[in-house]
């Protein structure tokens, strides 16, 4: 549920950011926002050969198929469709305020399609399920004890929070080292604010990422997010941090660890795309484990 919602919100600010900045700067031509719509396909986990769409509404085709296509898992109307779904079957242990909060996020936008969007624009849709989605989060944070139920929530928020970030970081262009490139990127991880308070209106696209890679308080870097799924894991097991009592505890600790005293050149020598990468296959792997380890599929017959 919490992963559906998180996918759902991190997916519409990427659409907001992209298509206002692929029309505010149609003049770059359609060479360079193919290129931008490849990257967000991708970061989507949508299939699709931008070629084949129509060259005069790129940006309003990749929406429509990144928002309302029931052929994905990945879009937003599905993924909100998932949530609702996985809400209903642990309806009794939700508080009333977090049903009515997904419930309602789902009955605006099954009310939606792309011709009643296309009326006002994308941006005021978009940014009705962004809100919407961390009004979520804050409703589940202050309604909901935290025990068990609550912590597993935690765990898929940030789980899919730090997938999400890798899935952006995987996609940056790390040649591209103009301003415009920079701001993108920050803006699509909701960094911009955060990292010109952080580092005092620096222009340095190394500090850029090691704030979205290694940031220990930002709230969507990969080691924050990393970190609060090994917490969440041990309040449920209440094992000591830093030992370990199951697959999905362990393998968690050994990518926190290396998040901890990794540095930003050697994530840089890697390469910044292949660290991403790398990242993301170990989140699926903490991901299966977490599975394994508390929700493993019994034979049945």
């Amino acid at each position: 549920m919490s992963r559906n919602v998180e996918r759902a919100e991190t997916l519409a600010r990427i659409l907001d950011v992209n298509y206002n900045r692929t029309v505010d700067r149609n003049a770059a031509g359609r060479e360079r926002a193919a290129r931008v719509w490849r990257s967000v396909f991708d970061m989507a986990g949508i299939a699709a050969d931008v070629e084949l769409l129509d060259g005069a509404s790129l940006a309003s085709a990749a929406f429509e198929r990144c928002t309302f296509s029931t052929e994905y898992r990945t879009s937003i109307v599905s993924c909100i469709r998932i949530a609702r779904s996985n809400a209903l079957s642990v309806r009794a242990e939700l508080s009333t305020e977090v049903w009515e909060c997904l419930n309602g996020l789902y009955l605006f936008v099954e009310a939606q399609s792309p011709r009643s969007v296309a009326r006002e624009g994308p941006s005021s849709f978009l940014r009705s399920v962004r809100d919407t989605a961390q009004a979520f989060g804050g409703i589940v944070d202050a309604t909901v004890s935290h025990d068990d139920e609550w912590n597993f929530v935690q765990i898929g928020r940030y789980l899919e929070r730090s997938a999400m970030t890798a899935r952006i970081l995987r996609n940056h262009d790390f040649n591209d080292e103009s301003a415009h490139e920079w701001q993108r990127l920050l803006e699509m991880c909701c960094a911009s604010e955060p990292f010109a308070k952080a580092q005092r209106l620096s222009s340095d696209p190394n500090e850029a990422l090691s704030f979205l890679f290694l940031h220990r308080s930002f709230p969507r870097s990969i080691r924050f997010c990393t970190h609060e799924v090994d917490r969440a894991l041990h309040r449920i097991s209440e094992t000591a941090m830093g030992a370990y009592s199951n697959e999905a505890e362990r393998v968690t600790g050994r990518l926190q660890a290396m998040l901890d005293f990794v540095q930003i050149g050697e994530i840089l020598d890697e390469g910044g795309d292949r660290f991403a990468a790398r990242f993301a296959e170990r989140a699926d792997a903490i991901g299966t484990a977490i599975q394994a380890s508390y929700f493993p599929r019994v034979p049945v017959g």
